[in-house]
């Protein structure tokens, strides 16, 4: 019995190529990475499956949504559940889908940890949730920080904000870092991340600070 058709989607993306990952310099124990390049055009593959219509990619089944929607959907839900509250939320789910999916691709790329927590920013960059840029990462004390920019919260933010407006990315740091852990096979006694600053708040890009805390 043969199985659904997956047909590359109809548009200027090209296939993603395991052996272009450069692997970043492992010279410190802090390691300094940028964008590993400068053009944003997405190199990700989109497959659809002929019968379903479901989009993959990387794999995974994947959902092609306009920008004001979720954006909407993040201030409503918000306002609705409060902020601490969704906060809380966020950091849960985005950190399960974090995690989970950087797992995947470890599994799949055969890539060190740290590849492929750099992997996972790039994706997120190439998806357009903004543009990333690892400024540390030390995979001895599982630390990082993360700059952001053109970050779809403040591009469609309403006037001046007066608290961050890209928490949701904690979440998705605090997973990307815990796949790190499970990597090294050690269990923090938490993952904390913290946007200590944000361009809605006149900031000239917004920051993220990715600690763990271990027993004494």
């Amino acid at each position: 019995m043969r199985g659904p058709r997956l047909n590359p989607i109809s548009h200027p993306m090209q296939h993603l190529r395991h052996d272009n990952l450069t692997p970043p310099p492992f010279a410190g124990a802090v390691l300094p990475l940028g964008n590993e390049r400068d053009d944003m055009q997405p190199t990700v593959q989109i497959d659809v499956d002929e019968t379903s219509g479901v989009w993959r990619t990387d794999g995974l089944p994947m959902v092609y949504v306009p920008r004001h929607f979720m954006v909407n959907m993040h201030k409503e839900t918000e306002r609705t559940l409060g902020r601490a509250a969704y906060a809380e939320m966020l950091n849960r789910s985005g950190a399960k889908s974090a995690r989970y999916w950087c797992q995947q691709q470890a599994d799949l790329l055969g890539r060190p940890a740290p590849e492929i927590f750099a992997h996972y920013l790039r994706r997120l960059s190439e998806r357009g949730w903004g543009r990333f840029t690892i400024e540390a990462l030390d995979p001895e004390h599982l630390t990082a920080r993360i700059t952001l920019r053109d970050s779809i919260y403040v591009l469609e933010a309403e006037g001046q904000a007066t608290a961050p407006t890209c928490y949701m990315f904690e979440g998705f740091l605090i997973g990307a870092m815990q796949f790190m852990c499970d990597a090294r096979s050690v269990q923090p006694l938490s993952i904390t991340c913290r946007e200590s600053a944000c361009t809605a708040m006149g900031a000239p890009e917004c920051r993220f600070e990715v600690n763990c805390t271990f027993a004494a």
